[in-house]
């Protein structure tokens, strides 16, 4: 990956993309979700996040489905290329999780967590036919992910981590409002992407399940990781508590779920297409910006929690000023 030169920004344009192959993006992922969470948890450490718990477990990472099926109508389309779809909106879901299977995935999902030191990622096994194969839901992979992050609080120091992890290029917006102020960064990995390897560890979980003798229902490996996917910084507005994020994510494809009460509009930063949304009931946040970096190979997102008092020209004027 190369040294770094006195300006580690630019350094860190210089690094390639890892070289998996890009994914469509959904913000209903698991790790968006992952990252909505941290991000509400630091803001209001008090407040339960009853509004995330239906979504937090209905996907392993981020989801593979092609882009190419969608053929909705009446949803914003970004265009790219040769005519090909590279961001949409999609409608919202109404899905809401069995809440045995809820209680039962994050019982789990806490008991990995708390094996975990900063910056370790693990794959885990649950042992139960209910989670696996009966709950009409979340049947489709057996093997669940789970990442506890570093809080990068020196932006020099998260640069260099994402140089280090060939992650997706995030350097902190030229214009920032007066008020605002950089909390910390994170990097998340890419698991599952190196499909040999993920069979592999899969493979060795579920031996070790079948072949124990005890009643034990969880199965858990630790991976190392050196490539990541996901780039996040957050940013406060007066105070100590997170008022908006920036997400850079590697993909071949975004997909942003609409308001079910709110607005959605294709908006010009400088001469790149966006997408803006507004939510009014605020449930998953304020505001959403998302746009394609076609040098980078990535698509970045800006997010604003529901208490944000930041307004649309503003997060559009921060979006411009990280654009090349």
């Amino acid at each position: 990956m190369g040294t770094f030169a006195t300006d580690p920004n630019e350094e860190l344009i210089k690094c390639h993309a890892p070289e998996y192959p890009y994914r469509t993006i959904d913000v209903t992922s698991r790790v968006m979700i992952e990252i909505e969470s941290l991000q509400k948890k630091k803001r209001v450490r008090n407040r339960a996040l009853t509004r995330m718990a239906s979504i937090s477990v209905a996907a392993l990472c981020i989801i593979l489905a092609s882009i190419t099926a969608y053929a909705a109508t009446g949803h914003l389309k970004i265009f790219y290329g040769k005519g090909d779809v590279i961001a949409k909106t999609t409608e919202s879901s109404s899905t809401v999780l069995p809440a045995k299977l809820i209680e039962l995935l994050n019982e789990y999902d806490n008991r990995v967590a708390a094996e975990l030191e900063p910056g370790e990622l693990a794959a885990y096994y649950i042992d139960n036919d209910y989670i696996n194969f009966e709950n009409g839901y979340d049947t489709v992979n057996p093997i669940k992910s789970k990442y506890t992050p570093i809080d990068y609080r020196s932006y020099d120091d998260f640069l260099k981590e994402q140089l280090r992890t060939s992650a997706p290029v995030l350097k902190s917006p030229s214009y920032l409002p007066q008020g605002v102020s950089f909390l910390h960064g994170q990097v998340f990995p890419s698991f599952g992407a190196d499909r040999v390897e993920f069979e592999k560890i899969k493979t060795r979980l579920m031996d070790r399940a079948f072949a124990s003798p005890n009643e034990e229902k969880l199965y858990i490996e630790k991976v190392e990781w050196t490539k990541a996917s996901t780039t996040v910084a957050y940013y406060s507005y007066e105070s100590q508590v997170v008022d908006f994020s920036i997400q850079a994510v590697y993909g071949r494809g975004l997909s942003l779920s609409e308001p079910k009460n709110g607005s959605s509009e294709k908006i010009l930063l400088e001469d790149i297409e966006a997408i803006y949304m507004q939510d009014e009931d605020k449930e998953f946040g304020g505001m959403t910006l998302g746009w394609y970096d076609e040098r980078q190979k990535t698509f970045y997102i800006i997010r604003t929690n529901e208490d944000s008092v930041i307004e649309k020209q503003t997060i559009v004027k921060m979006a411009e000023s990280m654009i090349p």
